[in-house]
């Protein structure tokens, strides 16, 4: 066995290098393998630094102006930030905040795990100043109790940012200004799609579209009178109430491919600039692949790093995907450009190393990160939600 650590170093230290990965390791192991939303956003996390965490909101277009020969030019700049942060007059940008939210997760080996694998107490072990004095089975076997342990701290470490990511508030909460995140945990999308405060500044904060938007013209169209159109906010996601009771039998509670067309269509605004995944329940998923038989291709990217449930639909170039930690009443749009994870270089998957408690018969460690979502265009993702009860239905076929 080749020598880990040296001169100065303790036995926990050793052990520590025997078993944890290192930095670029560590991050690899923290990569989702179960939540693809969540992969997606860590796969393109920026890092960052300073808090709060601050963001540019581009909601009006600078001024312009045609002109000819010798023309005197009066096209004046567009102001681009007032001295309020989040002004709403007729600025270029506006700036959005987003706190900084910690997580941390606790690996633990009690002293019965190492007397009934190793025949050591924990104070037989820090007596040991060279691991490698430890006979090789004995050692291996303390290693694998170890190794064991990082691999659990490392999953669950995952399904704790999945779940936050992921988390919704209740049922009959669509559509209201409810904080959908977890107590003291990161931005739930939810909160990010619905029609609450989302970064300090207001959904109507910075005024509205000049149209009412294809998925709000698609409610009132598909109604039996009972829903109005309204202005869409540029400081919202694209939304549509599928289970609304005042919608026609035909569509209400049913996903079809028009409605998802029209969503893509609606946050893209006809541009280039649109959803590149979109996320559901495994349950919706299904029924979804016949609903698209023959229209789809294999994401080879997603495919490749394990994530097999998926298709990319050839009409928009968008990847769908099953996601189980996404409610099966939810299909989301999210545009990565404009969503991502911020994670903070200095507390980026760090680990405390392994140490003793005072109080307790254990060997323990903790791992901890600095994160949030951050979004700065809202109005560049969509959520469909299909209701609070059910059944729900696919292509006018009972899904789930």
């Amino acid at each position: 066995m080749a020598a880990i650590g040296g001169s100065g170093t303790t036995i926990l230290q050793q052990i520590e290098m025997a078993t944890l990965p290192s930095q670029q390791g560590l991050n690899t192991a923290l990569l989702s393998k179960t939540s693809p939303l969540l992969r997606v956003l860590q796969e393109a996390a920026k890092r960052e630094t300073g808090s709060p965490i601050r963001a540019h909101v581009r909601y009006n277009r600078n001024a312009t102006q045609w002109y000819q020969g010798s023309e005197q030019l009066a096209a004046t700049r567009t102001l681009a930030l007032s001295a309020d942060d989040a002004q709403t007059g007729t600025s270029q940008f506006a700036q959005v905040e987003y706190g900084w939210k910690n997580l941390s997760v606790n690996v633990l080996i009690s002293e019965d795990q190492l007397v009934e694998n190793s025949a050591l107490s924990i104070n037989d072990l820090l007596s040991i100043n060279d691991i490698s004095s430890i006979p090789e089975r004995d050692r291996n076997t303390i290693f694998g109790v170890f190794n064991r342990e990082v691999e659990l701290m490392a999953d669950d470490m995952s399904n704790g940012m999945a779940t936050a990511l992921c988390n919704f508030a209740s049922a009959g909460a669509f559509g209201t200004s409810a904080d959908h995140n977890a107590s003291n945990a990161i931005n739930s999308v939810f909160s990010l799609l619905d029609k609450g405060s989302f970064g300090g500044l207001a959904a109507n904060g910075l005024g509205q579209f000049t149209d009412d938007g294809l998925l709000n013209l698609w409610m009132v169209a598909n109604s039996s009178g009972g829903i109005t159109g309204s202005s869409t906010n540029k400081w919202q996601a694209r939304l549509a109430e599928v289970g609304h009771s005042a919608l026609d039998a035909a569509v209400e509670d049913n996903l079809s491919k028009q409605l998802l067309g029209t969503a893509l269509h609606d946050t893209a605004q006809g541009g280039i600039d649109s959803v590149d995944y979109i996320f559901c329940n495994p349950r919706i998923y299904v029924a979804l692949e016949m609903l698209l038989e023959d229209q789809t291709r294999r994401d080879e990217t997603m495919s490749n790093i394990g994530f097999n449930q998926n298709m990319m639909w050839n009409a928009f170039g968008t990847t769908i995907m099953a996601d189980p930690f996404v409610p099966v009443h939810s299909v989301i749009g999210i545009n990565t450009k404009h969503t991502y994870l911020a994670i903070h270089p200095a507390l980026d998957s760090q680990f405390s190393g392994f140490k003793t408690h005072p109080d307790r018969a254990v060997i323990e460690g903790q791992l901890k990160l600095k994160a949030q979502l951050v979004c700065d265009d809202r109005a560049k993702n969509f959520w469909l939600y299909l209701g609070d009860d059910g059944p729900y239905k696919v292509g006018g076929t009972i899904t789930a």
